[in-house]
């Protein structure tokens, strides 16, 4: 599983070199050398290993072919989405709309582990995600809080006991 922060650059075409220590993870799962690059929500860019993006696909596959739900999905991902083949020196080229929505450029950048996946964003956005976990505003758009995240997950994990 892909867990902890590095901090990584991409470069002047917009490429994104892979910190180390996730690219030993890709190779010791042999995740291959595909990845689709997307954003579920507009708010992060998210790089997958093909293998599991793939099983996502598949839960949505299993819905039927005019489910609204699924149509929204699948326009919004595959929109911003774009898949990218890992170069020799481990970078991955960021899809156009990627760089431009998330002004990923000539940037240093923190690579999140989201265990199957990992989470690109800027380091200034990074660090204002966090301080805005530690201390969550009132607006509507405001993430949970991690108190309120410690508490619903430790009620979750007690029902499964």
């Amino acid at each position: 599983m892909f867990r902890g922060t590095h901090e990584a650059k991409v470069d002047e075409k917009g490429r994104l070199k892979l910190p180390a220590d996730f690219m030993k993870l890709v190779v010791e799962k042999n995740y291959g050398s595909q990845f689709f690059i997307t954003s579920r929500d507009g708010k992060v860019a998210e790089v997958w290993p093909m293998q599991e993006w793939e099983k996502e696909e598949e839960k949505k596959a299993a819905l039927p072919e005019d489910d609204p739900a699924k149509l929204a999905w699948l326009e919004f991902v595959n929109g911003w989405g774009g898949v990218a083949e890992i170069d020799k020196q481990d970078r991955l080229m960021l899809p156009r709309k990627i760089r431009d929505r998330f002004s990923l450029v000539n940037e240093e950048v923190d690579v999140t582990g989201f265990q199957k996946y990992l989470v690109v964003r800027s380091q200034k956005v990074a660090e204002e995600r966090l301080a805005n976990l530690l201390a969550p505003k009132d607006d509507s758009e405001r993430p949970m809080g991690i108190e309120e995240a410690k508490r619903i997950l430790a009620a979750r994990e007690a029902q499964k006991s």
